[in-house]
């Protein structure tokens, strides 16, 4: 049966004005790691989707008055 196994990865070190940035690569597969932001699109898409199932639960899942 086979093991996972932990792959010592190259670390690089970076100074910024938010602190120091740790960014991790993994060799095998050149897949860089590090702290990102979420775009404004995607906090929208978000906002926008709690805003729809809102709606949604008011409209269609309400008893009808009367």
């Amino acid at each position: 049966m086979m093991e996972n196994k932990t792959v010592q990865t190259s670390r690089q070190t970076t100074e910024s004005t938010h602190g120091s940035d740790s960014e991790y690569t993994y060799q095998t597969a050149g897949i860089r790691e590090r702290h990102g932001y979420v775009p404004v699109w995607l906090i929208l898409v978000c906002v926008g989707l709690l805003v729809w199932s809102g709606y949604y639960l008011w409209t269609y899942w309400t008893p009808p008055l009367g």
